[in-house]
């Protein structure tokens, strides 16, 4: 049934009713109307996983839509793959809305959520075609502006938000090293005006290895990249959710282990949330002038030389700790669904968060020995692990999170 799922179109046998044979084996409660159905559309496995458990959390009904990036969405014991293409940025519009309308005229489809940015940027495509309702998600000036890191460091220079002194090397052109050392000094940081994760960051330590690792490496001069002052400290992090320019839920935390590539499995995911106010306050005049709606990650970094804090990105878009913000406390998506509203704090205290599989590592052990690793956010991280289990590992088997 999913590979017939993933090859229906439009014009032949309707999307909803190959859907509605599903409904009865995997969603259907007796006689009982589900709660709320959902479309789900991923680019990055990732983060369609992290929003799925949110869904599966509220008992929601979700419907998958991905692309070949995300393949191991397919895997999920709690969710439905009704359409899959090559690439969203390349997917038809038109048809995608179609499935989604059909779906939508037989079972009340309450939202439609883009786990990323290719995702959003698909439905704003086709926004105006669908009948039912989308999560709360920004305009398509907002969602670029944001993402691309040039026009976001620009937006905090108005905004008077501290950031790191930044260059811009268009794709294709020659940078200047002269210009470089005379500006920024060194070591700087080189990444992706556009980009995911640590995806293709450099650190450059001095103008022999900026030359060397960037100048002459004509493939990464394919793209524009931003060339920014590297700012030795650690690394931290506010995630919001925010309607018509205006936050109503944050959290703010640093990330263990994330620079040091020796730290093990939980890099990417241990997480120390912090009591920072003043860290949401400097997103907000952000959220503000744009008018955003939706869920965003800004990351930010503590200058060790200045005693500073400074914003260095924006990502619009779910990001990797919401599994570990709504094991706290926080849910990023609940707020965004029908009779949801109000059912959770605005924001989150002091608090650890570490993956089930640092019981794996000497580090885990130690702080489960110690009393100092939380059972209840262990709990529940296990639970929704073994509930639907075959994701992260087809995520690894399938080598989803090393690509660009």
């Amino acid at each position: 049934m999913e590979e017939r799922a993933d090859r229906l179109e439009l014009g032949s046998a309707s999307a909803a009713e190959a859907v509605t044979e599903l409904l009865p084996s995997q969603f259907m409660d007796g006689n009982t109307a589900p709660r709320l159905v959902v479309v789900l559309i991923c680019h990055y496995g990732r983060s369609g996983y992290n929003v799925l458990r949110s869904l599966r959390a509220v008992g929601a009904k979700t419907f998958v839509i991905h692309d070949a990036r995300a393949v191991s969405m397919r895997y999920s014991i709690r969710s439905k793959v009704i359409h899959a293409v090559p690439h969203l940025d390349s997917a038809d519009p038109e048809q995608i809305a179609g499935i989604i309308n059909d779906l939508h005229a037989r079972h009340g489809i309450d939202s439609v959520i883009g786990a990323d940015v290719e995702s959003q940027s698909l439905i704003l495509r086709m926004h105006h075609r669908l009948t039912c309702p989308v999560f709360p998600i920004p305009t398509p000036e907002t969602l670029q502006r944001l993402n691309d890191k040039w026009s976001f460091y620009q937006l905090c220079l108005g905004h008077d938000v501290p950031v790191p002194k930044s260059l811009l090397c268009e794709g294709g052109s020659e940078p200047d090293p002269d210009l470089v050392e005379r500006e920024l000094g060194w070591p700087v940081v080189v990444k992706p005006v556009v980009g995911y994760g640590q995806r293709g960051i450099l650190i450059l330590k001095d103008r022999k290895d900026f030359v060397r690792r960037f100048i002459q490496a004509s493939s990464r001069r394919d793209q524009a990249v931003i060339i920014q002052e590297y700012l030795e400290g650690p690394d931290w992090a506010v995630g919001v959710y925010a309607r018509n320019g205006k936050v109503e839920h944050w959290a703010a935390w640093v990330c263990p282990g994330q620079l040091d590539t020796s730290y093990g499995i939980g890099r990417f995911t241990s997480t120390e949330f912090l009591d920072r106010r003043d860290l949401a306050d400097l997103c907000e005049p952000l959220i503000a002038a744009t008018a955003f709606s939706g869920i965003a990650n800004f990351d930010l970094r503590f200058d060790t030389r200045t005693d500073t804090i400074r914003m260095l990105e924006c990502n619009p878009r779910c990001f990797n700790r919401m599994l570990a913000t709504r094991a706290i406390g926080v849910d990023f998506i609940r707020p965004g669904l029908r009779g949801h509203v109000g059912t959770q704090p605005r924001s989150l205290g002091r608090a650890s968060f570490y993956p089930w599989h640092e019981l794996f590592t000497t580090r885990g052990i130690k702080r489960l020995l110690n009393g100092k690793w939380p059972l209840r956010p262990l709990a529940r991280d296990l639970y929704d692990m073994l509930d639907d289990p075959l994701v992260p590992i087809m995520r690894r088997l399938h080598r989803e999170d090393d690509g660009d």
